[in-house]
């Protein structure tokens, strides 16, 4: 369930929004309220909240929010039922003043509610310290309680749908333009930041179905391509598709393996080929993958696709390589000393080419928590 919780000095605007939701809002719960309007219930509390001079921000407001095709399946009771026991985790008491309403205006059901963290006898009971996260981890340990899937698992099952579309799309298409529009069948919209020193600098990816428009200046649908993976980056995207750009070219122009690899040469890129077997020299050869990498590239650590000291498997990047792999393993080439890769090699190559196929399957992603730790160690390493 997807949930936020704050610390703050409301005004009686925001019991009235609590109450209202376009006239859709439906009290479920209150407690120590004896007024039936949203100015008389804030008079109540802040008369209470008076009782503590100490405490600024009085209030503990937020919202629990199911994907519709769980919350609504849920009953009011079930909804109000999850709230309280996750307020009760962070510190609410049965002294504490508080009004939940369910709403119903929007695409997502999700209950709001403010609460008093003053009690009627003066005692602050809601600690502000990290209230966010502890409400989060309360309402998991609920959701875990009554086996409903949590915001993270429902976020890694997204992040993971994502990855492997992608990672398809980036196969199958040859730039930009194709990998929206492919990405769009799958039922993705992909949005792409751009600056005027990188021009696409990013990518953040929604499911279409998980748009809100509702909703959308307040909560920012989908996610970040670093929060889908901590390995694939826009710049090793751009090289997937430079390369392909660059494969198409000199195979047009060329009839043979040597005239292939020539041509790619002269546009400044390695070139690699991987026999299946051992190479034998003024022979047939049958080709299993092609390694190409830029000459003067910047990027020197793994990434997804790309492998230090290897660079792009054409097989792992391009979903079409059996087509130029049966044009060019008819052709013949003597004295490939040093062009090729060599057989002591082949296994290793193939296993990271393995592996490559493997992140399709298994694709990796980090959670918010996995995040925030992997920035901590970048720090640490400055």
């Amino acid at each position: 369930m997807n949930n936020s919780a704050t610390t703050r000095t409301i005004t009686k605007i925001a019991v009235e929004y609590n109450g209202n939701d376009k006239g859709t809002a439906e009290m479920v719960a209150s407690n120590y309220l004896l007024s039936e309007t949203a100015e008389g219930q804030f008079h109540e509390m802040k008369t209470v909240a008076e009782r503590n001079s100490k405490v600024k921000k009085w209030a503990l407001t937020g919202y629990i929010s199911q994907p519709d095709e769980i919350g609504r399946k849920l009953k009011d009771e079930e909804f109000l039922e999850i709230a309280t026991k996750a307020l009760d985790k962070v510190g609410v008491t049965a002294n504490n003043q508080f009004r939940l309403d369910i709403h119903n205006s929007t695409k997502h059901k999700h209950i709001h509610f403010i609460v008093n963290r003053i009690d009627i006898s003066g005692k602050c009971t809601v600690k502000s310290h990290d209230i966010g996260k502890r409400f989060g981890e309360a309402v998991r340990e609920v959701c875990k309680e009554r086996g409903l899937l949590t915001d993270i698992e429902i976020g890694v099952q997204k992040k993971a749908e994502m990855l492997k579309s992608l990672t398809e799309a980036i196969r199958s298409e040859n730039n930009f333009d194709g990998l929206i529009s492919e990405m769009k069948k799958k039922g993705f919209e992909v949005q792409l930041p751009s600056n005027v020193k990188d021009g696409i600098s990013g990518m953040r990816i929604l499911l279409e179905k998980d748009k809100n428009h509702q909703t959308e200046r307040i909560y920012k649908a989908g996610y970040k391509l670093s929060e889908i993976s901590n390995q694939l980056k826009i710049s090793e995207i751009k090289s997937v598709f430079e390369m392909k750009k660059a494969v198409r070219e000199a195979q047009k122009h060329a009839d043979n393996l040597k005239g292939f690899r020539k041509n790619l040469q002269q546009k400044g890129f390695s070139v690699k080929i991987q026999y299946k077997g051992e190479f034998k020299d003024g022979q047939k050869n049958e080709i299993q993958d092609i390694w190409i990498n830029k000459v003067d590239s910047n990027q020197q650590k793994n990434g997804f696709f790309f492998r230090k000291n290897v660079g792009f498997s054409l097989s792992a990047i391009d979903s079409g390589l059996d087509g130029l792999v049966r044009s060019l393993s008819h052709s013949t080439i003597n004295n490939d000393s040093g062009n090729h890769l060599k057989s002591e090699t082949d296994e290793s190559l193939i296993e990271i080419a393995g592996g490559l196929f493997g992140d399709f399957l298994n694709p990796t992603y980090i959670s918010q928590d996995e995040d925030e730790l992997w920035k901590k160690k970048r720090k640490l390493r400055r």
